[in-house]
């Protein structure tokens, strides 16, 4: 099993904070996670799963709807230059999981797919 463990931060200030997750790691270009890639993001009590899209969608229209039911999002991955590629995540999505900013993750992936969970730290 490939984990890879991370935390909940804060972006804004004061009472416009939001809770974010950002993490770039080495294994992600190897799971498909590419710069430009289309990823599904998906809140469930107490875990968030991201899930490469197909870069053949023919619907993009229905994939958001969905997406949008379930309370998730849609995200590209991040080119960027200090640290690689970059994922990243804020407000209600990471809220609609039950985490806030401090919350201990510990991250499971496989190809086209990691999953979020908080850790048992």
């Amino acid at each position: 099993m490939n984990t890879y463990t991370l935390s909940v931060l804060s972006s804004g200030r004061g009472c416009f904070y939001r809770p974010a997750i950002s993490f770039s790691a080495p294994w992600l270009p190897e799971m498909g996670f590419t710069p430009g890639a289309l990823v599904q993001v998906l809140p469930k009590s107490g875990e968030i799963f991201f899930i490469l899209c197909d870069d053949n969608i023919k619907k993009y229209s229905e994939l958001l709807r969905a997406t949008e039911e379930k309370k998730g999002e849609l995200i590209t991955v991040d080119d960027c230059c200090m640290t690689g590629i970059r994922i990243a995540i804020d407000g209600n999505c990471i809220r609609n999981a039950g985490m806030d900013v401090g919350d201990h993750l510990i991250a499971v992936y496989e190809y086209g797919l990691i999953r979020v969970r908080r850790s048992g730290f």
